[in-house]
């Protein structure tokens, strides 16, 4: 199997597109993964009031259907599965339709298998530093960590606690290349839908099925 070059340009068969772009995409949505934790106290609603939210969350798992419109496509393609975290480091988004993909992050590791292609790989984060900064901004909010956040995007929240829409549009030229925005709207403490907007024109929208 063809590896990973540390500017993520090389191809790999098992993947049939650039390495670091796809799983970047793969993986952005647990970003956003919100568990039912407490609300925030009675007040404004602002950004620190939903990290709040988020740093108080214990092992969560919520399904999720994922439709993503391409230019190579003449219809969209759906997938569905399973998005976890599990404070503080460890990140999965399992595909379970139409096949079955895991991307998981373990501190510096991240493992990409695919059982029905006979693939499993591995990478340490610190040796390709786009995919590293990445997963720091995965795990910053997750921590509450609003200096990560906004080191890697520009940040703004609107709406209420009812109804708010969260706006990040990345800062690092390399992020951007790959995507140029991405809005997540919920109420209260969980995510309902999740748009990214790629800078190739492609788009995404994730929702989250909660159980009643």
């Amino acid at each position: 199997m063809t590896q990973l070059s540390r500017r993520g340009r090389r191809l790999s068969p098992a993947f049939g597109r650039p390495p670091v772009r796809w799983i970047f995409l793969r993986l952005l949505p647990l970003l956003f993964l919100v568990g039912p934790a407490a609300s925030a106290a009675d007040g404004a609603w602002d950004l620190p009031s939903l990290l709040a939210a988020l740093s108080r969350q214990s092992l969560s798992q919520v399904a999720f259907t994922e439709t993503k419109t391409m230019s190579l496509l003449k219809q969209p393609l759906q997938v569905s599965g399973l998005l976890s975290f599990s404070p503080p480091a460890w990140l999965e988004k399992r595909i379970t339709a139409p096949v079955d993909e895991r991307y998981r992050v373990d501190g510096d590791r991240l493992t990409v298998d695919r059982p029905s292609g006979g693939l499993h790989q591995e990478l340490s984060l610190s040796a390709y530093p786009p995919l590293w900064a990445f997963v720091e901004s995965i795990r910053a909010p997750l921590a509450g960590d609003r200096a990560t956040l906004e080191r890697f995007y520009q940040v703004s929240l609107g709406g209420s606690r009812r109804n708010w829409l969260l706006a990040l549009v990345p800062r690092e030229p390399e992020m951007a290349a790959l995507v140029r925005s991405v809005q997540i709207r919920g109420n209260e403490d969980r995510m309902r839908e999740l748009t990214i907007e790629e800078a190739n024109g492609d788009r995404s929208v994730l929702q989250i099925q909660w159980p009643r």
